[in-house]
């Protein structure tokens, strides 16, 4: 795997979980 692809993965990851806090969790946003 290339750094890019790591660094795709771990930003996709990172947006996926704001989405679900942001599901999960309205009032904190």
């Amino acid at each position: 795997m290339s750094i890019a692809n790591m660094v795709g993965l771990i930003l996709a990851a990172a947006i996926a979980l704001l989405l679900v806090a942001a599901l999960l969790f309205p009032e904190k946003f």
